[in-house]
């Protein structure tokens, strides 16, 4: 039985290396979709902070057009609504707002379409 109990002593032994390899794959899997995870979490915060600033930057720009034009035609009030409700949805507020307020108070012509 010498024989045998040695044979059983190097199964246990190769048994808990294997297992222990399993738990080290395993964790070093976890702590990668973990580290990967908090990238795609920066990452997508940046591109959430880019688009704010890209639609604030358009919403200024055609807010301060369309308040020394004096008024805004019912397509491109639409269209400036569209824009508002991304970037309010997105967080947005400040100038963007107080610009977009004065600009729903303007005059809305209708543009005639050749």
């Amino acid at each position: 039985m010498n024989f045998l109990d040695k044979l059983l002593e190097v199964n246990s032994i190769l048994m808990a290396l294997g297992f222990g390899s399993i738990i080290t794959i395993v964790s070093k899997i976890f702590k990668s979709s973990l580290k990967s995870r908090e990238e795609t979490e920066i990452r997508f915060k940046n591109l959430e902070f880019a688009n704010i600033a890209m639609l604030h930057d358009k919403i200024y720009k055609q807010c301060s057009d369309f308040l020394e034009q004096g008024w805004i035609s019912v397509d491109d009030l639409e269209n400036l609504d569209y824009l508002w409700r991304g970037y309010k949805g997105l967080g947005g507020n400040g100038t963007g707002e107080i610009l977009y307020k004065k600009v729903q108070d303007l005059p809305n012509l209708k543009i005639e379409r050749e």
